[in-house]
C-alpha cells in the first residue's frame, strides 16, 4: 500500500501545467456551454420540473454520447503518453516498488481524473441552469433538483469505467498517441450508428449514454462497472510481466 502511494503521489506531481489536467475543466465546460448557448437563443417556454429535466438531461447525454467517450480518450493517452515521450517506463520499473504499484498508480489517476471532470461537470451544469433561468424568461428553474443532477451525470461515469479501462491499457501497453485516439474516435464513431441496435445494449461506448435510458441502464450500469475493475485488474497484470526495452 505504501508503494502505491508512493506512485500515486508521483502520478499527481506530475500532472503540474499539463493539458490532461486542464482538460478536466475545459471538457465539461465545453458541453456545458454548448447547450446554454443553444437553449437561449431557441428556447421555448418550459415549466420548472420540466425545464429542468430538459436541461439536465441534454447536458448529461452530450457528455456521455460524444464528449465522455472522446475525453476518455484523451485524457488517457496524454497521461500515459508522459512516459512513452520521455522513454522512462523502464527507469519507473527498475524503482524499488512493484511495476504492479507504478501500474496501478496510472489506472487510478485516469479514474480519478475523468472522476474529478464529473464533478465539475455537475457543478456546471447547476450554475450555468440557475444563469440561464436568470437570463432568459422562458426558462424558470426553480430549486435545485441534485438527485437528477447526480444520477444523471455519475451513473455515465461509472458505466465509462470499462471504457476508461480499456483506454487506460491501449496507451500504456502501446507507444503512441495516433493509435489511441484512433481506437477512441472509431469507437465512437460506431457507437453514433449502432445506439438505436439491439446489440448497442452491450457495446462499452455506449454504457454512458444506456445509462439514461430506462430499458438499458441496468446492463450499462453492471457490466460497465464490474467490466471496468475486471478489465483493470488485468491491464494492471498485463502491464506488470511485460519486458519493457
Amino acid at each position: 500500500m505504501t508503494s502505491f502511494i508512493r506512485s500515486l503521489s508521483a502520478e499527481t506531481l506530475k500532472l503540474k501545467r499539463t493539458l490532461a489536467l486542464w482538460m478536466v475543466f475545459l471538457a465539461p465546460l465545453i458541453v456545458v456551454s454548448l447547450r446554454f448557448f443553444i437553449l437561449y437563443d431557441r428556447a421555448k417556454p418550459s415549466p420548472g420540473t420540466e425545464a429542468w429535466l430538459m436541461y439536465v438531461r441534454s447536458c448529461s447525454a452530450l457528455w456521455a454520447i460524444f464528449m465522455l467517450p472522446l475525453f476518455v480518450t484523451l485524457e488517457t493517452a496524454l497521461l500515459n503518453n508522459l512516459e512513452h515521450t520521455a522513454k522512462s517506463w523502464k527507469q519507473l520499473f527498475a524503482l524499488p516498488v512493484s511495476r504492479a504499484s507504478v501500474v496501478s498508480a496510472k489506472m487510478m489517476m485516469n479514474f480519478l481524473l475523468i472522476g474529478i471532470s464529473i464533478i465539475i461537470l455537475s457543478i456546471f451544469v447547476a450554475v450555468s441552469a440557475k444563469l440561464l433561468s436568470a437570463l432568459q424568461p422562458a426558462f424558470v428553474m426553480p430549486g435545485l433538483p441534485v438527485e437528477l443532477i447526480v444520477r444523471s451525470v455519475f451513473l455515465p461515469f461509472i458505466a465509462s469505467w470499462l471504457i476508461i479501462a480499456i483506454h487506460s491499457w491501449i496507451s500504456m501497453r502501446w507507444h503512441g498517441f495516433a493509435l489511441s485516439l484512433g481506437v477512441g474516435i472509431g469507437a465512437v464513431f460506431f457507437a453514433v450508428f449502432a445506439s438505436g441496435a439491439r446489440a448497442g445494449t452491450y457495446y462499452p461506448w455506449l454504457f454512458p449514454l444506456n445509462t439514461l435510458s430506462e430499458e438499458r441502464w441496468l446492463p450499462a450500469l453492471v457490466i460497465g462497472s464490474i467490466g471496468g475493475v475486471v478489465f483493470a485488474l488485468f491491464a494492471i497484470w498485463d502491464m506488470a510481466r511485460r519486458d519493457v526495452v
